[in-house]
């Protein structure tokens, strides 16, 4: 799953693929907003799923 972050250096479209920051800008090593979306992509762990426990149901209304 890819991200967005801001780019304080656009102005029309701030809003920008982190894939692209990635490839492209030459300012990204400086970039607060890309290096927090780092570290924090780097600390989400995924849920582990386990296959025995059983699902559970929804209450009904």
């Amino acid at each position: 799953m890819t991200g967005y972050i801001v780019c304080h250096k656009k102005r029309n479209t701030p809003r920008i693929n982190v894939r692209i920051c990635q490839e492209k800008c030459p300012l990204k090593n400086e970039c607060q907003e890309y290096s927090n979306y780092l570290k924090v992509s780097t600390s989400q762990k995924p849920i582990p799923v386990s296959a025995e426990v059983p699902p559970v149901a929804l209450a009904e209304q």
